[in-house]
């Protein structure tokens, strides 16, 4: 073997030690060497890896911000239990609205976590029910009820966005 065909064998087998994938780039990896490094950065591993935290924090704005249109509308459902029958079902079927969107977009993203998917199952049971049992009377006693359930409906929402790690 030649003294060129070794130098070019090494520079090739150099290299291909090399060539990382995508998927195995991880900017967090202070071990990884300049090449490799250097590698993820000409390769778009390191972008990818943006990309998707972009996504996935934008993802997680939106459900935050869903959680806070829930909050509102307990709120206002909550005050609206002193104003007329007509208001109070506009404020329920908003409530309704938001904790439908709430819950359908966290299934989407976080169904497969046993103990989120059993948060969410309660959750719309209980908007089933509320679904069910529109609010027919402004008397004393059925005021109370409804913010009684409207405190448990809120705790339960604290619960599922506190497991998720969301803040208030």
């Amino acid at each position: 073997m030649t003294l060129k065909q070794l130098a070019v064998l090494t520079a090739v087998l150099a290299l291909s030690g090399c060539a990382t994938r995508p998927g195995e780039c991880d900017a967090s990896n202070r071990d990884s060497s300049m090449l490799t490094k250097m590698s993820c950065d000409y390769s778009g591993g390191y972008s990818d890896q943006v990309k998707q935290k972009e996504s996935a924090l934008a993802d997680s704005r939106q459900q935050n911000a869903m959680f806070r249109q829930v909050y509102e509308n307990i709120q206002a459902q909550q005050l609206s239990t002193r104003t007329d029958l007509a208001s109070q079902q506009k404020s329920q079927a908003e409530l309704n609205q938001s904790l439908g969107k709430l819950l359908t977009s966290l299934k989407g993203r976080r169904g497969n976590e046993g103990q989120v998917q059993k948060q969410i199952a309660d959750l719309e049971q209980q908007l089933k029910t509320s679904q069910a049992a529109p609010i027919a009377s402004t008397s004393p006693a059925t005021l109370a009820a409804k913010q009684e359930q409207l405190k448990v409906l809120q705790k339960k929402v604290n619960q599922l966005q506190f497991s998720l790690g969301y803040e208030e």
